[in-house]
């Protein structure tokens, strides 16, 4: 992209996010309706590094940063590090963008805690802490490792699709959409391997998991509910026209959240 462009890009969504709740930054992306952020880190490990960005949101999401414990409202591309909280309300829902491109879809009455580095091959060395909720993991990134856990489970990821879950009875389920995830109880230490339309559930203890298969139909479901909560937070489109000092004009689409 002409650095111009870049720049004045970067300058008109600074202007647009301060009124508004925009979706995301620059670039593009394979979702309808809504543009893919860029986030760039550097490796040099001196530098405290973002491991992901809240990439879009509704109505309303609260993050905790881990080195100031109060509760703010998240931003558009609000930049997460390590042992930063996210969380959501009973109407909320968010998606969280990791620095490899995988994404975190966060659902209502969710809590999370990102914990992790940047590698020096890019990728991220991660753990995701589910402290209530639900919440989509859809694994990108081939030079990152990735693990999930909650109170009484931890689910080792291989590049896949899967969500967590913990439940009022207080046992977690993991349900694999693609690829393969290892579940293993934090207190008997028992493993289970997940592949394609497979579920666990821990018991509430960490002792005992139980698998089963997943319906077609459930998928179904689950998948509609997901597409239904993605429907619920699509932006409006804020577009711009810019021109340089030799003439050259281009449009971009900003979009944004009249919250």
């Amino acid at each position: 992209m002409n650095p111009f462009f870049r720049n004045i890009i970067v300058f008109a969504f600074l202007i647009c996010v301060h009124p508004l709740h925009a979706a995301v930054a620059s670039g593009s992306g394979e979702e309808s309706g809504f543009v893919k952020a860029e986030l760039v880190v550097s490796v040099n490990n001196d530098v405290r590094q973002p491991l992901a960005i809240v990439r879009r949101f509704r109505p309303t999401v609260n993050v905790s940063d881990s080195d100031q414990p109060v509760w703010v409202e998240a931003r558009v591309a609000h930049e997460l590090y390590d042992r930063d909280t996210l969380r959501t309300e009973s109407d909320g829902y968010a998606v969280v963008q990791l620095v490899d491109n995988s994404l975190v879809r966060v659902r209502p009455n969710s809590m999370l805690i990102i914990r992790g580095d940047v590698n020096d091959r890019g990728g991220l060395n991660s753990r995701i802490d589910v402290e209530n909720g639900s919440i989509n993991l859809n694994v990108s990134g081939r030079q990152s490792e990735y693990e999930v856990g909650t109170q009484t489970a931890v689910a080792a990821v291989k590049g896949t699709q899967f969500s967590t879950t913990i439940n009022p009875d207080g046992t977690s389920t993991f349900i694999c959409f693609s690829g393969e995830v290892e579940v293993t109880a934090m207190e008997s230490g028992q493993t289970v391997s997940l592949n394609q339309r497979r579920r666990a559930v821990v018991e509430a203890d960490g002792q005992r998991i139980r698998t089963q298969r997943v319906s077609r139909r459930e998928i179904r479901r689950l998948e509609r509910e997901e597409v239904r909560l993605e429907e619920a937070s699509t932006p409006s489109i804020l577009r711009i026209r810019l021109m340089n000092s030799e003439g050259e004009i281009r449009e971009i689409d900003i979009p944004y959240f009249e919250n």
